[in-house]
């Protein structure tokens, strides 16, 4: 789940939280350098759909540009399980759902 401002893998549940503690994961699990930068340019492409100046008005995306990210966000999900293996659980929770 993305985090405005960044940080995108947070802990989902009490293992994970007992074995990382809190706050974003990104630099704690052991992924490749290019899953880094794929997560990087993911959240700086999710921080996009806010409006800084006025977080509470309508997002500057339209359908197509959600679309779009959500894919996205579902094949890095795919990419980050594949690399993680089986002693992870990968959930990606989309833009507006918690």
């Amino acid at each position: 789940m993305f985090e405005w401002g960044g940080g995108c893998l947070w802990c989902g549940n009490e293992a994970a939280l007992e074995k990382f503690d809190v706050g974003s994961l990104e630099e704690v699990l052991p992924l490749s350098t290019s899953i880094r930068e794929q997560l990087d340019k993911l959240s700086a492409w999710h921080d996009q759909a806010l409006s800084w100046s006025n977080p509470a008005d309508v997002s500057p995306w339209n359908e197509d540009e959600f679309e779009r990210f959500e894919n996205a966000a579902n094949a890095m999900r795919l990419q980050l399980q594949a690399e993680l293996g089986a002693d992870f659980e990968i959930v990606y929770v989309p833009l507006g759902k918690s």
